[in-house]
């Protein structure tokens, strides 16, 4: 197998640094719960920002991402098999080839046997919440680019996913001496 040449983007840094300061202003936050999530180009991002800064961010949830597989190495899958990572993607996507992105790296990730790896896989993106309707009179069929419409909808669950992250240390020590 050729090994792949590197996705990265010229906006890695400044995003990483933008996010480094307002986690500095911050101390707050906690740093094991930190995720990195984004739809399309920002899930091409969010992948991104995960293979580029390792260990910065404690899951990630890359929606119809458009990261080819295929500029994945097989070191990174190695990665990414050990690390949090939620896919979601429709089948019907035609702005986003999901064999060539999500599917395929969720195959490779699942060879190496992950048990971190989740991963929604719908047929299509339709309205779920009965209030929009096709001219058929059945449930509105939006493209099938539009999956992020399940995961900012929580349908897929991702939201009570990254919730089960437990705190830190810090930050549950904090919390008993605050009582």
């Amino acid at each position: 197998r050729k090994e792949p040449t590197a996705t990265v983007s010229y906006y890695t840094p400044t995003i990483k640094a933008l996010l480094a300061a307002f986690l500095d202003a911050h101390p707050e936050i906690d740093r094991d719960r930190v995720y990195v999530g984004g739809c399309s180009a920002g899930g091409y991002m969010t992948m991104n920002m995960v293979l580029q800064f390792r260990g910065f961010f404690r899951a990630a949830f890359p929606t119809c991402e458009f990261y080819l597989d295929s500029k994945i190495t097989d070191e990174q899958i190695e990665f990414l098999s050990g690390y949090p990572i939620f896919f979601t993607y429709a089948e019907n996507d035609t702005t986003v080839n999901p064999k060539k992105s999500s599917e395929a790296t969720i195959a490779r990730i699942r060879e190496r046997g992950s048990d971190k790896l989740r991963a929604s896989v719908y047929p299509d993106v339709h309205d779920k919440s009965g209030r929009f309707f096709g001219i058929d009179g059945g449930a509105h069929q939006y493209d099938g680019h539009e999956s992020w419409i399940y995961v900012l909808n929580n349908d897929n669950g991702v939201f009570d996913w990254l919730s089960s992250f437990p705190p830190s240390p810090d930050v549950l020590e904090k919390d008993r001496q605050a009582e």
